[in-house]
């Protein structure tokens, strides 16, 4: 579908997504409304919203320089790992910068969009979904047995209610991870989860886990890897960097990665290694305050907390939302929906500040002819594929920016051809080629490079890009 100069697009959501996807609608010559339910942008962002789940004095899990749009690089001077309230002055920052701010109108919940389009009555010719994944907490059935007290992590306020009090963190994502090492220190925490996972820590040798792990070459491997070779490989680099969870008294996660999955947390091995986390698996049953695991074990605790994610809320699409599991084309449109694109509506690991400005710039390049969408039979083929529930950054980043045409190709780069294949995917790789290509990307990407500590290249990745037969002469 392809749009008019002048247009109007309504975004709704304020949040990285919202602000982003305003940003290139804007660019693109489109007429913006960005509806925002709170009295101030940020999403997630915005801490002392409602709607944000981010608890006092957290940090984010994420670099500073990955957690950056692709013009707009955040303050030189913010530490690797910025605070929650130091994303929320650089959004607010980027939304006045660009005009952003100006076309946002506050205190304005959507509830109902219908195809046409029109948001609550009101009529749009384009509508970018971009609300949020992070709304709706999931509470697992069973849990509200509980007689002691019940929370989601989404409503976590921090350690000091919880000191002294005996406490079980279900779920081994990040934020279970994250929560019951914050407790760890102050009170009884008992981590339990269906399925060990591996885990790795946020930073090593004072270099960021996104900075590490999700490479261009990471993800050329994973698609020229048969997925056991893959596997193999991912695993050899887990146990090299984060150890065998089993080492340190934690359950053995399956050799399988893809089976197993991958968790991230600086401290939380060390803390059971210490006994001050002890591991339980799932739940089986729950008496008053009794909690009785499927392995026959049980435990008298006074707090649940439940870091067991989120399901999909767009209520404002009704019946109109593609599925359950919101199946679209790479994350973002569906051919039974034109004049409809969705910005951030997955599960991620690793930085969504590029993922979603990629959506952004690729929903704004569609819609004003700049690139073409592919066929209504290659979209629908792909939608039809099983996807991972979790998409690694480095594989949803390299397959968005070959959507837009900004994959950058790094032969065409001779000074920067290392770092584009191994180093960390920095945004401003994503503005050397393509639309929206700019003169400074260059400098940018180098500047920013040189101010991201990254480990050596493993010569057996370089060995091993040899293989895949594209060469890596320059390495």
């Amino acid at each position: 579908m392809q749009l008019e100069q002048g247009d109007r697009i309504a975004i709704i959501g304020a949040g990285p997504s919202g602000l982003t996807a305003a940003k290139h609608a804007l660019e693109a010559g489109f007429e913006v409304t960005v509806f925002e339910a709170s009295d101030a942008l940020g999403g997630q962002w915005h801490t002392t919203a409602a709607h944000s789940g981010v608890w006092p004095g957290m940090d984010i899990n994420t670099s500073g320089a990955m957690t950056a749009f692709s013009d707009f690089p955040g303050p030189a001077d913010y530490p690797l790992h910025p605070a929650a309230d130091q994303v929320r002055d650089y959004l607010d920052a980027y939304a006045r910068s660009f005009g952003v701010a100006d076309r946002i109108r506050f205190d304005a919940r959507v509830e109902d969009v219908q195809p046409g389009w029109t948001v609550d009555g009101e009529p749009f010719d384009a509508v970018i979904v971009a609300s949020g994944r992070f709304r709706k907490p999931w509470l697992p059935a069973g849990v509200d047995r509980f007689r002691g007290e019940l929370l989601h992590s989404f409503s976590y306020p921090g350690a000091e209610p919880f000191r002294d009090r005996a406490t079980l963190v279900y779920g081994n994502g990040i934020s279970g991870l994250e929560i019951a090492s914050d407790l760890a220190p102050h009170a009884p925490v008992i981590s339990a989860f269906r399925k060990p996972r591996y885990v790795i820590e946020k930073v090593v040798d004072g270099i960021s886990w996104d900075c590490q792990w999700y490479t261009l070459f990471g993800a050329l491997e994973q698609r020229f890897l048969t997925p056991v070779e893959w596997c193999r490989r991912q695993l050899e680099r887990i146990l090299k960097a984060a150890g065998d969870p089993g080492d340190f008294g934690a359950p053995e996660p399956d050799e399988d990665v893809r089976v197993a999955g991958l968790s991230l947390c600086q401290g939380f091995l060390e803390h059971v290694r210490a006994g001050r986390i002890v591991c339980r698996p799932g739940i089986a049953a729950i008496e008053g305050t009794d909690v009785i695991f499927t392995d026959g074990s049980k435990q008298t605790v006074e707090v649940i907390i439940c870091a067991t994610g989120y399901e999909v809320d767009i209520p404002y699409l009704g019946s109109r939302l593609p599925g359950p599991d919101l199946a679209l084309y790479q994350r973002t449109f569906h051919p039974d929906l034109p004049g409809l694109g969705v910005i951030g509506q997955f599960l991620a690991l690793g930085p969504y500040f590029p993922l979603v400005e990629l959506q952004a710039r690729w929903i704004a390049a569609a819609w004003s002819g700049e690139v073409a969408l592919p066929d209504e039979h290659v979209m629908r083929d792909a939608i039809a594929q099983p996807r991972p529930p979790i998409d690694a950054h480095n594989a949803l980043a390299l397959a968005l920016s070959e959507e837009l045409g900004v994959a950058p190709e790094p032969t065409d780069w001779p000074d920067l051809y290392e770092p584009l294949l191994f180093g960390p995917m920095l945004p401003a790789r994503y503005r050397l080629s393509g639309p929206g290509a700019r003169p400074d990307a260059g400098d940018l990407f180098a500047r920013q490079l040189a101010a991201s500590p990254r480990a050596p290249v493993d010569p057996v990745d370089v060995e091993a890009f040899r293989r895949f037969g594209l060469g890596a002469a320059a390495v």
